[in-house]
């Protein structure tokens, strides 16, 4: 596939690619965006994948299809510029389309940014130091025991509504009165508004077994116990981890580009918005509530996200050197977990994100290792 290109160079690690796709091979990928299209539009009468290009044309227009042609193109062209071109590129893009019409050529600039130049501080000699360092005692204490099994309680918690007495005043309140019959049930009778206390259960072996994992109180406060270990245990690992990636960054020298800051400003984004999506909250109703912008919350993240950035580059430099891999078997699993968690994501994505958690974790472990 022929395509004039020019390259040029924006900044210590960034690049600009402006050029052209001819309008023959331009036209080459239409039918894989109609295809694309069809397999994501309803339209009354047919089923979806099975739609004719003129019904389709006519319901979401040219543009739709000129545009979605544009994307397929740059994704499957994009890694063959930066291999015939020699440009170690690291991050998204940035696409810019400026041509895009009909029979015409495809116009476009694409800015990455490119693997920096990095100077590591000797981390083999930091990661020795810190893991040499006398390591946290690791003690459960039986008032953590007990806050746990407290919190069990309140999330099993009944009603007051349940109990005995409650029962009592409620019955009494609701029986049918003989004229003159003098009662108080207009004092026995909780109001509406006043709401009632709730019961918390037994801490004995039946609580343990209604949990459906216990016989007997003594087995869950062990579990509870073994589980508040290794999550101090975890915490005091990536205490450990953070704290030599740090020292390895004190000492390290490198330029990050602004598009990877930015880059990494807008994952934080969408990570928070993924958290919040979890607690049940719809996002731009969690920011009208702020009465902020998504661009409101980013001011001040360059800081965090620098260091985001600095980690990460520090981490695949050090995968360089020390040959480290995702081994393809370990890879295609985590690829398989991710499609099943993200089925509408491209797998080539899903596949470069697990290949970047898979490598991470060899790199801290190799540190680790260092004694």
């Amino acid at each position: 596939m022929k395509i004039d290109i020019q390259i040029n160079k924006i900044g210590e690690a960034e690049v600009e690619i402006v050029g052209e796709l001819n309008a023959e091979e331009f036209s080459s990928f239409r039918p894989q965006a109609i295809k694309s299209i069809g397999d994501n539009v309803q339209i009354d009468g047919f089923r979806k994948g099975h739609i004719p290009e003129k019904i389709l044309i006519e319901k979401v227009g040219e543009e739709k299809i000129l545009l979605e042609m544009s994307e397929v193109a740059i994704s499957q062209i994009y890694p063959d510029l930066l291999r015939d071109n020699k440009i170690d590129a690291i991050g998204r893009p940035e696409v810019t389309i400026t041509k895009l019409a009909v029979g015409n050529p495809l116009g476009f600039k694409i800015k990455t940014a490119t693997v920096p130049k990095i100077t590591l501080g000797d981390y083999k000699a930091i990661a020795k130091e810190v893991n040499g360092e006398k390591e946290e005692d690791i003690k459960i204490t039986d008032q953590e025991v007990n806050d746990v099994l407290e919190n069990l309680r309140k999330q099993r918690a009944t009603h007051d509504s349940a109990s005995p007495e409650h029962q009592a005043k409620e019955g009494h309140a609701e029986h049918e009165h003989k004229e003159g019959e003098k009662c108080d049930c207009a004092t026995s009778k909780p109001s509406a508004e006043a709401g009632h206390e709730p019961v918390l259960p037994e801490l004995n072996d039946d609580f343990a077994k209604a949990l459906g994992q216990f016989e007997t109180l003594d087995e869950l406060k062990a579990k509870v116990q073994e589980n508040l270990d290794l999550e101090k245990k975890y915490r005091a690992k990536e205490k450990r981890r953070l704290k030599i990636v740090d020292e390895i960054n004190k000492k390290s020298e490198m330029a990050i580009p602004k598009i990877l800051i930015d880059a990494e400003k807008d994952k934080m984004m969408a990570e928070m918005e993924g958290q919040i999506g979890q607690m049940g909250l719809n996002f731009d109703d969690y920011l009208n509530h702020l009465k902020k912008t998504r661009e409101d919350l980013m001011t001040g993240w360059d800081k965090d996200a620098k260091y985001r950035v600095e980690v990460s580059l520090i981490l695949n430099e050090i995968a360089r050197v020390e040959e480290l891999g995702a081994p393809e078997e370990e890879l295609q699993r985590e690829v398989d977990y991710l499609k099943k968690q993200y089925p509408t994501v491209d797998e080539r994505r899903l596949r470069s994100y697990a290949a970047s958690l898979i490598i991470n974790e060899q790199v801290f472990v190799f540190l680790e290792n260092l004694r």
